[in-house]
C-alpha cells in the first residue's frame, strides 16, 4: 500500500465495517474484551484508512487468506508446548465431533425420508427397518472417524462451552456497538 492511501479520510460506512469485523473477531475469540473495547473505541473515532488498518495488523483476515501458524515456537518453554499440544488434541476432538454430527444429521434425515416413503408411498411391510439401519450407519461413522464414547462426552462439553462463550461474546459485542451508537 502506498502512504497516500493511508491518509485518505474514512466515513461512517468504513468505521461501521471495521466495527463489524472487530465484533466478528471478538465473537470468534481472537481478541479479549479489553482489546475489543479499546479497538472499537479507536474504530469509532478513526479519521483515516491508516487509523483503521492499524487495528487489524495482528488479526487474520476474515476471508481466511491470512494463515495463522498453530504451532508454538520451538524455543518456547515446555509447559507452553504441552498446553498447545493438549489444545490441539481438544481442537481435533471438536473437529471430528462436528464431522460426526453432520453425518448423523444426514443419516437420520435420509432415514426419516425412507421411513415415510416406505410407510406411505411404497407401502413396505418392514418400513421400520430404516431406523436400525440408521443406527448401524451412525455407529459405522463413529468407527471410521475413531470417535469413542469418551470423545463424544468431551465433544459435548466442548461444544456446549464454546456455544456459551460465543453467545456471551456476541452479547458483549452488541452492547458495545450500542454504546458507540453504531
Amino acid at each position: 500500500m502506498n502512504d497516500d492511501s493511508e491518509n485518505i479520510r474514512v466515513g461512517d460506512s468504513e468505521r461501521s465495517r471495521a466495527l463489524d469485523e472487530l465484533s466478528t473477531h471478538f465473537a470468534n475469540g481472537l481478541i479479549d474484551i479489553n482489546e475489543f473495547e479499546e479497538r472499537t473505541g479507536k474504530a469509532a473515532i478513526a479519521k483515516t484508512r491508516g487509523d483503521i488498518r492499524k487495528l487489524f495488523l495482528d488479526l487474520p483476515r476474515l476471508d481466511g487468506t491470512d494463515p495463522v501458524a498453530g504451532e508454538p515456537h520451538p524455543n518456547a518453554p515446555a509447559p507452553i508446548r504441552a498446553e498447545t499440544r493438549a489444545q490441539e488434541e481438544l481442537d481435533e476432538v471438536l473437529t471430528r465431533g462436528k464431522k460426526v454430527q453432520r453425518f448423523d444429521g444426514l443419516i437420520f434425515a435420509v432415514a426419516m425420508i425412507l421411513f415415510f416413503l416406505g410407510l406411505f408411498v411404497f407401502d413396505w411391510d418392514y418400513f421400520w427397518i430404516v431406523f436400525p439401519l440408521a443406527g448401524v450407519a451412525a455407529w459405522g461413522v463413529r468407527s471410521v472417524a475413531n470417535f469413542s464414547d469418551e470423545d463424544e462426552e468431551i465433544f459435548d462439553e466442548l461444544n456446549e462451552s464454546e456455544e456459551k462463550e460465543r453467545a456471551e461474546r456476541l452479547r458483549r459485542a452488541a452492547e458495545r456497538r450500542r454504546e458507540l451508537g453504531k
